[in-house]
C-alpha cells in the first residue's frame, strides 16, 4: 500500500502504524514531504491465544507477558547473569520463576524497542502511570450463522449458565467484597447487569452474598458453587494460577502507596463458557460507552449469537439496566 502512495496511485493511505516505522516512507514523513495524521482510525490489541481446556499453561502464557510489564515498570531488565538457561521444567505452574521472561528476553519496552526502534512507542502500549486504564475490546463477529446458534445451544448445554437459568426461581447468586464505597456500589451494579443479561432484563433476579476483604470464605463459597460469581475481588497471581480462578475485565482500580488494585469478577476456572458470558458483560458496559449507547438508547447494542438463541439480547439487557460505564460509575 505503502507503494501505491509513491506511484501516485493514491494520496492518502491508512495503514497499521508499525509498517511505516524504519519506512522509506518514515524518512519522508520527517523531512516534511509528508503528513502523518495524528488521529487513530481503529485499534486492534495483540496478545496469544491458547486452548480452553488447557488452563494451566493458558496461565503460564498470561503471566510470562505480565511479567515482561511488571518488569519494566519495576526497573527489571534483560541481564544473561541472571537468565537460568534450564530446560528441567517445573511441575508446578506456580513454582516457575516468570521473572526469568525478563532477564533472558528483556522487558515489554526492551522487546518493542528492539523490534520498532526507540522512540516508536504510542501512548497506548506504554506502561500506565495515571491515565485512564478501562478500555473498551474490540467485540469481532458476535452474531454468526444458524449452525452457530446451534452449536452454542449444545456447548450451554451444562455448567454455570444452564445451572442458573434452571434454578428454581431464576437467580444469579452473586457474592460481593466488601472494602469501600465506590467499588461497593460499582461491583452491587455490575452484578444487577449480569442479572439483566442472564433474564431476559430482569435485573432484580439476584441474591447477594457479603463477604469482608480479604475473607477467604469468599473464594471457597465460590469453590463450592454457594455463588455463581464474586465481585469486587482483587485480579493477582495466587487466585488465578495457584487456585485456578479467572478472573474478568477489571471494572474498577484504585490507587494504592506503590501499587493499583484492579478490582473485576471471580469466576470458577473450570466454568470457561460462564466466565466468558461474564466477561463479555463487563465489556459490554464499556463498548456502550466509547459507542455512546445509554440506557434509553441501549438497541445501539448488538445482537449475539456467542452464547445461544436465549442470550440474544444479553447485550442490549445488560445496557437496559446498567447503561453506559459512566452511567453505572456516576450512579
Amino acid at each position: 500500500m505503502i507503494a501505491m502512495m509513491f506511484n501516485d496511485t493514491c494520496n492518502v493511505i491508512g495503514v497499521e502504524e508499525f509498517s511505516i516505522f524504519d519506512s522509506e516512507l518514515e524518512k519522508l514523513i520527517k523531512s516534511g514531504e509528508y503528513v502523518l495524521g495524528n488521529k487513530s482510525l481503529t485499534k486492534e490489541p495483540l496478545s496469544a491465544v491458547t486452548r480452553n481446556e488447557d488452563r494451566e499453561w493458558s496461565d503460564i502464557v498470561t503471566w510470562a507477558i505480565r511479567a515482561l510489564i511488571q518488569g519494566e515498570m519495576n526497573g527489571l531488565m534483560r541481564n544473561p547473569q541472571l537468565c537460568n538457561n534450564d530446560t528441567i521444567l517445573e511441575s508446578n505452574s506456580t513454582r516457575l520463576n516468570y521473572d526469568q521472561s525478563v532477564y533472558c528476553v528483556g522487558n515489554y519496552g526492551e522487546i518493542f524497542n528492539r523490534r520498532f526502534g526507540e522512540n516508536k512507542r504510542s501512548s497506548m502500549n506504554t506502561i500506565n502511570k495515571g491515565s485512564p486504564m478501562i478500555y473498551s475490546t474490540p467485540l469481532g463477529n458476535i452474531f454468526g450463522t444458524k449452525n452457530d446458534f446451534q452449536v452454542m445451544e449444545e456447548v450451554i448445554d451444562g455448567g454455570v449458565l444452564k445451572l442458573v437459568k434452571s434454578r428454581k426461581g431464576d437467580v444469579l447468586r452473586c457474592g460481593v467484597v466488601v472494602s469501600f464505597d465506590d467499588v461497593n456500589i460499582t461491583s452491587v451494579d455490575y452484578c444487577h447487569v449480569l442479572a439483566a443479561a442472564l433474564f431476559n432484563g430482569d435485573f432484580e433476579a439476584v441474591e447477594f452474598l457479603t463477604f469482608r476483604e480479604n475473607d477467604d470464605i469468599a473464594y471457597e463459597s465460590l469453590s463450592h458453587g454457594i455463588i455463581d460469581a464474586l465481585a469486587g475481588a482483587v485480579v493477582n497471581f495466587e487466585g488465578d494460577v495457584d487456585r485456578g480462578f479467572s478472573y474478568s475485565t477489571p471494572y474498577y482500580y484504585r490507587d494504592k502507596e506503590s501499587s493499583v488494585d484492579c478490582y473485576a469478577f471471580a469466576t470458577r476456572g473450570d466454568d470457561t463458557l460462564f466466565s466468558s458470558f461474564l466477561n463479555a458483560m463487563v465489556i459490554t458496559t464499556i463498548h456502550a460507552q466509547e459507542i455512546g449507547a445509554t440506557r434509553k438508547t441501549s438497541t445501539r447494542m448488538p445482537l449475539t449469537s456467542l452464547f445461544g438463541n436465549k442470550f440474544l439480547w444479553a447485550m442490549r439487557d445488560a445496557v437496559s439496566y446498567g447503561g453506559s460505564y459512566d452511567e453505572i460509575y456516576i450512579n
